[in-house]
């Protein structure tokens, strides 16, 4: 051991005797004597603290809450609030006008331990934007008075906070009639044919022109092939 290592702990030493030395002359001088427990039949100026929980609790008469009453804490005027007819009647803003379209229904039915699962898909005529809601979840913005009730293949039920029921129906958009195919050539012709277009005509124009063309080719072949028949020595008459 060396020698600082040896005055730390003369140093330590030392301070744990001079706690002990001033803990013994408290004890001496008497502090701490005085506490202890009072006898059971012992009784204080006041109320034993057993006799306490024994006492019923006495309200203060209502007379005594009357500055209260006269001046509410919470009421930024601090004036009573008027009862019966004098009260005035707050009404709230007037419901919003449901204004959705229905665009599409998604319909999961329960299996096992799935739970059925109904979302319908609508757009916010009054946002300009798409949004999917489950049934029991409410619209948002303006409309966020209105929630999805109910949902059908192609009906959902709005209802809003006043009670008022509106239903909408699935708006479904036509896609445009597509070109037969070459198979389908029995298939049933449509009502009201289409017209047909410019670039249609141009072509049946050009394969008119080009079969009269070869028409004409062929009948002078046929008439130059008749008259070199006419000409030739086998052609004729004995």
């Amino acid at each position: 051991m060396d020698i600082r290592t040896a005055r730390m702990l003369t140093l330590v030493l030392a301070a744990i005797c001079g706690l002990l030395v001033v803990t013994a002359l408290i004890q001496l001088a008497g502090y701490g004597r005085g506490y202890g427990w009072l006898p059971a039949d012992a009784a204080d100026e006041g109320l034993r603290v057993a006799e306490v929980d024994q006492t019923p609790l006495k309200i203060p008469p209502m007379s005594s809450f009357a500055e209260v009453e006269n001046r509410p804490l919470f009421n930024e005027d601090r004036k009573p609030t008027p009862l019966g007819d004098d009260a005035p009647v707050t009404e709230g803003p007037p419901p919003v006008a449901l204004n959705v379209t229905l665009t599409g229904v998604i319909i999961v039915r329960a299996s096992g331990t799935r739970p059925e699962l109904r979302i319908a898909m609508l757009r916010d005529n009054m946002r300009n934007e798409s949004l999917t809601l489950k049934v029991g979840m409410p619209l948002t913005g303006d409309q966020a008075g209105w929630t999805l009730e109910a949902l059908e293949p192609r009906l959902a039920t709005f209802r809003n906070a006043n009670d008022e029921k509106a239903e909408i129906e699935l708006t479904t958009t036509a896609a445009p009639a597509r070109a037969p195919a070459p198979a389908a050539a029995n298939a049933r012709p449509a009502s009201a044919p289409a017209e047909p277009s410019k670039q249609a005509n141009e072509a049946a124009s050009d394969l008119a022109k080009r079969i009269e063309e070869r028409r004409r080719q062929m009948r002078e072949e046929a008439e130059r092939l008749r008259s070199q028949r006419g000409n030739s020595p086998t052609g004729q008459k004995n």
